[in-house]
């Protein structure tokens, strides 16, 4: 897909998703395990890449001295700056951008992020690239998104594109693994957790192309769990378990130099 016009559906789709994103509260599960496993401190500058409603910057914006966020939807930046000011949070600054080419120079930050970004990107080892370019030596790389076993990622990638139109591609725990290990980020440390949403939620807050045949697709995946997030029958309602994977790695002294 060519890239402005990848870009063009982005901006589409997240500005119709602007609100409806952050009513979703599982889009704030596992922030406090975000913060732990990053080790954040007073002295870190955060830079939070496709940083999208905020979420995860006004958060770290609590621990870090300063976090820049950087996304190239103008709608969700107006709704960063709305939970930026309900919180009443000052050490964030939003920009407009483009990831796979960041406006920042080499060695700038201590702490790069990207949660819930990387299936959206047409060239995902460019972008990590790019945020190792921007880290301070001895700095950390954190990835968090989505992360499906490889014999479900085609199904999974169908349904998404059902919901979203600007989804790429999920990437297993093997390919997150070697694109950090061919951006020179060795032995990237790893944990996961489960986010749940109800599909109700999930089909209010989305824009999907054709509404009910992704609804029907998800209901006969219950009990056969092809689409990799196990949907589960409660009562009335149809539970999505999303598998998300984090993977951290220190970009070492020696990597600048190879």
């Amino acid at each position: 897909m060519e890239s402005k016009k990848h870009n063009e559906n982005i901006i589409k789709q997240f500005s119709k998703q602007a609100v409806g994103y952050s009513s979703i509260t599982s889009h704030s599960d596992a922030l406090d395990k975000l913060v732990q496993m990053s080790g954040i401190t007073k002295e870190d500058t955060v830079l939070d890449i496709a940083c999208g409603s905020g979420i995860v910057s006004c958060e770290f914006a609590k621990h870090a001295r300063f976090v820049t966020g950087i996304d190239i939807t103008q709608e969700m930046l107006d709704h960063a700056r709305k939970s930026q000011q309900k919180g009443n949070i000052q050490n964030i600054s939003w920009e407009i951008g483009d990831v796979t080419d960041l406006p920042y120079p080499d060695n700038h930050f201590s702490l790069v992020i990207s949660r819930f970004g990387f299936h959206h990107f047409l060239d995902p080892l460019q972008v990590l690239s790019e945020m190792t370019r921007v880290c301070k030596p001895n700095g950390l790389i954190m990835v968090v998104d989505v992360s499906v076993p490889d014999d479900k990622i085609n199904k999974y990638n169908e349904m998404e594109k059902l919901r979203d139109y600007s989804h790429v591609s999920a990437i297993s725990k093997t390919g997150f693994a070697n694109i950090f290990e061919k951006t020179g980020l060795k032995h990237p440390e790893t944990d996961e957790y489960v986010m749940q949403i109800t599909l109700n939620e999930q089909l209010q807050a989305s824009f999907p192309t054709n509404p009910d045949e992704l609804k029907n697709m998800i209901l006969q995946d219950i009990g056969v769990d092809d689409l990799g997030i196990n949907a589960t029958r409660f009562g009335e309602e149809v539970v999505l378990n999303y598998p998300i994977h984090i993977f951290s790695a220190r970009k070492w002294q020696t990597e600048k130099m190879v």
